[in-house]
């Protein structure tokens, strides 16, 4: 799989925003996915939509939570709108991956906001699947 990604970044050099195209600084979703915490910082967003954005690098590699189970693991178990609302906003997707969040019932959900990058968020889920061999 290869995803056409660019970053953009601050005067300090670190990552404030990732796209899913060739526009700006070209990368490659695995050169992204590696990256320690300190190679981003988050420039926007409420203290609740960086509360949601952070917690995505705790869910592991190739697996999926629901849009409820983020809810709760940031202390606002009635707020799975709010958290799609959040993880559609997301500046670093990859990064802070947003793809690992579906839809209680095991259907995909939307990407960044749009159903028609469900394509997208499938590809990413199952390039991760295939490189720790699972099959979920």
């Amino acid at each position: 799989m290869k995803l056409e990604l660019s970053v953009e970044r601050n005067e300090a050099g670190k990552i404030i925003e990732v796209y899913f195209d060739q526009t700006h600084e070209p990368t490659t979703y695995e050169a992204l996915k590696v990256l320690p915490s300190d190679a981003f910082v988050l420039t926007r967003g409420t203290a609740f939509q960086q509360k949601v954005w952070l917690e995505l690098r705790n869910i592991p590699v190739g697996t999926t939570i629901s849009y409820q189970e983020m809810a709760e693991r940031v202390g606002s178990p009635k707020a799975q709108q709010a958290v799609g609302q959040a993880l559609a906003k997301n500046p670093l997707p990859v990064i802070l991956p947003c793809h690992r969040v579906t839809r209680k019932d095991g259907s995909i959900g939307g990407f960044m906001g749009q159903d028609r990058r469900q394509d997208i968020k499938q590809k990413i889920l199952d390039f991760e699947q295939g490189q720790i061999g699972l099959d979920l």
